[in-house]
């Protein structure tokens, strides 16, 4: 984000259009890179040191820059503060610009992937460790404790577990120390890092990767337990920075639209998309100037099919394909069908005048606009392999 906002007082006018165009979504700052950022007050580093070569200090001018860019989107703003070294004063200082840079709602994250941060005893890690997770647990709620004051009160998301049944039998208890607003985890169904292999743009492609957010019901039914929503604060197609030639390809579009979907018939709230400056970005800046990848293409179709607010009906008997009827809050209807096989199949909507189609494809980049006319008061659609449209009609 520091990046991306450029180097005037306020961001380029392509990144502000461009979150407009998204509806405004909330901005995380977060990710790894939280736990390895210091505030712009903080006392200068020994450049010798793992420390000063491995932490970022915010220039004095980003919380003016976001408050420029928050003024206009009006954005609600999470910030991640660092658990892994940063000390209480750090805290302090990061929830005073954040105060001032919010526009439209403010959270806070304590630390990032604490089920992943380092444990005592090295030379024993590659080995079963029992207790580790109370271990683990008891040290992350010693730091989250110890920063907790500086938060004014002010809403907590997490944890924000990698592995979410990691921490299974603690998260209940996690939750209620933390103080949590809103349950956020995070989810990748693919990786680079441990099984590279099936990161591949079938794999991606493949129903269970689609639907991989159905895993995480056990963490809405303890959101729901708690009193709170449950949300995945950290998605994208997959970890360990994405993979080129599949995380941006037309085929993490129609990913993207299938994962939202599922998270959100499993009771999920919402998904954060992670920008970090690699291949799955749904867009990256230039300079002054936005580049879009097809990822980006799926985001803004969600927003106009699936306005906040939206319900959600999975239908049965259409062709063979997954199909949902989505209704606005004004009471418009969408129906989003899904064809998740490796063929082309066709479906017959009857009773209707006229028919508008867009598709998102994993051929072509981008929404199209696909012609259907009603014959007799019925539309026949081709919906090649892998592709999601969304149809409005005229009864």
């Amino acid at each position: 984000m520091a990046q991306d906002l450029g180097a005037g007082s306020c961001p380029p006018p392509a990144l502000t259009s461009e979150l407009e165009r998204l509806g405004s979504p909330p901005i995380e700052l977060a990710g790894q890179s939280q736990d390895f950022t210091a505030p712009a007050e903080a006392l200068p580093f020994d450049m010798n040191s793992w420390e000063g070569l491995s932490t970022y200090t915010l220039a004095p001018t980003f919380w003016s820059q976001l408050h420029c860019l928050l003024s206009t989107t009006r954005d609600p703003l999470t910030v991640g503060l660092n658990a892994r070294i940063g000390p209480p004063s750090w805290a302090a200082q990061m929830v005073a610009g954040a105060q001032a840079t919010a526009t439209n709602g403010l959270s806070f994250s304590l630390g990032n992937e604490p089920d992943l941060y380092y444990l005592p005893n090295f030379a024993s890690l590659s080995k079963s460790q029992s207790g580790r997770e109370g271990l683990a647990v008891r040290r992350y709620l010693q730091v989250a404790e110890a920063l907790k004051p500086e938060l004014g009160g002010a809403a907590v998301i997490g944890p924000e577990l990698s592995v979410p049944g990691s921490w299974r039998a603690s998260l209940a208890h996690v939750v209620h120390v933390l103080g949590t607003s809103i349950l956020g985890v995070h989810a990748y169904p693919l990786t680079v890092c441990a099984t590279p292999r099936t990161a591949t743009l079938s794999g991606l492609l493949s129903p269970r990767v689609g639907s991989a957010a159905d895993s995480l019901a056990w963490v809405v039914a303890e959101a729901r337990s708690a009193g709170i929503p449950a949300i995945i604060s950290e998605a994208n197609s997959v970890s360990c920075g994405g993979k080129a030639g599949v995380s941006d390809t037309p085929a993490a579009a129609v990913w993207a639209v299938r994962f939202v979907l599922s998270a959100l018939e499993t009771g999920l709230r919402e998904v954060r998309f992670h920008f970090s400056g690699n291949p799955y970005d749904p867009f990256i800046m230039r300079g002054g100037v936005l580049l879009r990848r097809p990822l980006e293409s799926a985001l803004a179709a969600l927003n106009r099919w699936l306005a906040v607010g939206s319900e959600i009906h999975p239908l049965h008997g259409l062709g063979g394909v997954r199909a949902y009827a989505l209704v606005s809050p004004a009471g418009a209807m969408t129906l989003l069908l899904d064809n998740e096989q490796g063929r082309t199949v066709q479906v017959l909507l009857k009773g209707a005048r006229a028919v508008g189609v867009q598709e998102l494809g994993p051929a072509s980049s981008g929404l199209q606009s696909v012609p259907a006319v009603a014959v007799h008061g019925s539309v026949r659609l081709t919906l090649a392999a892998n592709t999601v449209a969304a149809v409005t009609w005229t009864p």
